[in-house]
């Protein structure tokens, strides 16, 4: 089988695979309410969940602190830097949302535009969250792993994205994710994190 023949039966296996889960989870829907109400949550509030996450653990920390803090910044220079990458390979990789496909029998849990689906730019920016903060705070990094999974799942359940969305989403945060912690880069967030404290005493 030579190469673009292989492609294309790679590509026709996932779109099976995607079919067949979104398929799963419009059966799922209205089986459980507690999931289906929390899927909705996700969907529509984690960046909200995030935000307010990083802003409480900033100030939860001890001022003088520096290391947590600029992993904080680490992790939401990664999640932006995700998010934006995310949308451009939207704008070049089009695809219709699984709600918007005419054959396809499941109806999204929340409203939401027929934009192009492919990558997630949600599980792009959650996962790179989750990867650039690390392993410390300890606490912080503890609730944002469990959540990062909720979003990826919720962004499926709800209809908004193929599974391979998701999964494709989820690899562009994880690269950014590294890249941001690599050590080259740790001074630069070090100073930035400084410049930040150091800019006014409600940051403290």
């Amino acid at each position: 089988m030579n190469t673009p023949a292989r492609y294309r039966s790679l590509r026709q296996r996932l779109t099976d695979l995607d079919l067949k889960i979104i398929a799963m989870m419009a059966n799922s829907h209205d089986s459980w309410p507690p999931l289906d109400q929390l899927a909705t949550y996700l969907a529509n509030y984690a960046p909200h969940l995030y935000a307010l996450g990083f802003i409480g653990a900033w100030y939860a920390l001890d001022p003088d602190d520096v290391e947590s803090r600029s992993m904080i910044v680490r992790s939401v220079i990664a999640g932006g830097t995700a998010v934006l990458t995310a949308r451009v390979v939207s704008q070049l990789v089009p695809r219709t949302r699984p709600f918007a496909v005419s054959d396809v029998s499941i109806t999204g849990l929340i409203d939401h535009r027929p934009s192009h689906s492919f990558p997630s730019t949600h599980s792009a920016g959650a996962t790179a969250f989750v990867v650039g903060l690390g392993s410390k705070p300890a606490g912080l990094s503890s609730i944002f792993r469990p959540l990062t999974l909720g979003v990826l799942g919720s962004r499926i359940y709800s209809g908004v994205h193929w599974p391979t969305d998701v999964g494709a989403g989820a690899l562009v945060g994880a690269g950014i994710g590294y890249v941001v912690k690599a050590d080259i880069l740790r001074r630069r967030q070090h100073q930035l994190t400084e410049l930040i404290i150091g800019l006014t005493p409600m940051l403290r």
